[in-house]
């Protein structure tokens, strides 16, 4: 027994739009060289320099009177031996 024959269908629908390729996604993608990031903000640049040279003062200091006085938070005592050994 032959199989029946399918009716032919009745109007196609239209095809969708092709997608970019992906080069052409990647070239709408790239971000425009004219557009500068914003940088840090030359207040907290100064703020962030100033705490770094105030604790370096601070250490520099402490090592001044742990080595010739032997006193001080940080140093005391470590650089004393030392002195005295010396003379």
């Amino acid at each position: 027994m032959a199989a029946k024959r399918r009716a032919k269908p009745a109007a196609r629908k239209e095809r969708k739009p092709a997608k970019p390729r992906r080069a052409e996604r990647a070239a709408k993608a790239a971000p425009v060289a004219d557009e500068e990031k914003p940088a840090m903000p030359l207040e907290s640049a100064l703020a962030v320099a100033t705490g770094i040279m105030l604790i370096v003062a601070l250490l520099l200091l402490d090592y001044e009177k742990g080595a010739h006085y032997g006193t001080g938070m940080f140093f005391k005592g470590s650089y004393g031996a030392q002195a005295e050994g010396g003379e």
